[in-house]
């Protein structure tokens, strides 16, 4: 019998539309701050399904004894090392599927969601019933760093081949559709697109991953929902801000291993959906330049960040490898 099975016999969340709803979590040498994220959506969900990427034997205990305090609630993957974001991600989502969920929601160790964040993406899914297509659901983005609201790219009229893109906010609107891409913390995923378009693209490790399962979602027909009304509190990176010639600008200060993971990642992208998705590639060529000068201007180690750019920009363009073949791993290869 799975997870799910025995809370709805115990009468869990039987009635709830968090009923089906597995969120799958993957953490790395956390801190005492990761149970209370935990706690911000444990309630929301029927299950947690917690894959730990540490390698701190401190950080392995804390896990173990936050799961170990909800048997019932939390499965908990523990994988000894470090096996990079993408396979442990896929780990947790070939679980959650064998529970035989009907959503999986994405969230970062980092990441908190308001109290009824998971209820207000259900109600948007619900209201929306009339669009098949709707795959993917995701918040509002409050970045904690730097205290802003994260917009959105989309393809203005929904026409996504078009060398056209637009960024929103939602402006009083209580959704915005035709997105091209969300992070994947927070989004609420269809669990039988995964069937569809594969899983969580392994050979990207990191960086990028949430951008190219997006691309195919929306290549086979899904789309992408963001709800006014849900809220995530997200950390994306340790952002600084700075003012030059009075504008305000936000510096990433990723490491120069990182940021060769970035161009390889980004840069793949761009050569597997320029023609399919030109709008999408030329706004993220544009943020990729205006990320150049965020490193030239105000980050630190900046010859040894741009040398990782060009590295990753030659390999990601003109290297092989980064292989997509199903992407990389089959969403029915789950182990019951």
């Amino acid at each position: 019998m799975t997870q799910l099975a025995k809370i709805s016999d115990n009468s869990l969340m039987s009635e709830s539309p968090a009923s089906k709803i597995v969120a799958v979590t993957v953490t790395y040498n956390i801190d005492h701050s990761f149970e209370a994220s935990l706690q911000s959506y444990l309630p929301q969900v029927a299950l947690v399904v917690i894959v730990d990427n540490s390698t701190e034997t401190d950080a392995q205990s804390r896990v173990s004894t936050i799961a170990q305090a909800h048997p019932e609630r939390i499965v908990l993957i523990q994988n000894g090392d470090n096996l990079g974001l993408a396979k442990a991600q896929n780990l947790g989502i070939r679980t959650a599927l064998g529970e035989d969920a009907d959503w999986v929601l994405l969230m970062d160790d980092d990441s908190s969601a308001d109290q009824h964040m998971v209820e207000r993406l259900v109600q948007a899914n619900q209201a929306r019933q009339t669009d098949p297509g709707t795959a993917i659901l995701v918040p509002r983005y409050l970045e904690q760093s730097v205290n802003r609201e994260a917009k959105f790219v989309t393809a203005p009229d929904g026409k996504y081949h078009w060398p056209r893109f637009a960024v929103e906010g939602f402006t009083g609107q209580p959704v915005l559709q035709n997105l091209f891409i969300a992070i994947s913390s927070g989004s609420l995923i269809k669990a039988e697109l995964f069937g569809e378009i594969g899983m969580i693209r392994e050979s990207f490790d990191i960086d990028y991953l949430d951008v190219d399962f997006c691309l195919r979602a929306i290549k086979a027909g899904s789309r992408i929902v963001a709800v006014r009304d849900a809220e995530l509190r997200h950390n994306l990176g340790e952002q600084t801000k700075h003012r030059f010639l009075g504008y305000q600008f936000f510096a990433w200060n990723h490491s120069a291993k990182r940021r060769f993971t970035i161009y390889r990642n980004r840069t793949r992208i761009w050569r597997e959906n320029l023609f399919r998705f030109p709008g999408f590639v030329f706004f993220d060529f544009e943020a990729a330049l205006m990320d150049l000068f965020r490193i030239v201007m105000f980050e630190q180690q900046k010859s040894a960040k741009l040398r990782s750019v060009l590295k990753g920009v030659w390999l990601g363009l003109f290297g092989t490898g980064l292989r997509k073949s199903g992407i990389d791993s089959s969403a029915n290869s789950v182990s019951g």
